[in-house]
């Protein structure tokens, strides 16, 4: 499976760590102290996540999990 995703990177002022996100999976998320470890650690969480649906989908006998989940997108604007 190819996936197109676009990462987003937010840096905490204080701790200078990174929580890291997917726009396309905005409820899998990933830290870690700089770009790079956010990143590696938000892929190993994206392919587990994956994995465990893939294992959940045979075991459910072919019922998708994933359409019991609800989202929503919108846009914050905090002055």
């Amino acid at each position: 499976m190819n996936l197109e995703l676009t990462g987003i990177f937010v840096q905490d002022p204080q701790s200078k760590g990174y929580t890291a996100f997917f726009a396309q999976l905005p409820n899998i998320i990933a830290e870690g102290d700089n770009e790079e470890d956010a990143l590696n650690n938000l892929v190993d969480t994206v392919r587990e996540v994956f994995q465990h649906l893939s294992e959940s989908e045979t075991t459910t006998l072919g019922h998708t999990p994933t359409n019991q989940f609800k989202t929503k997108q919108f846009n914050f604007t905090m002055a």
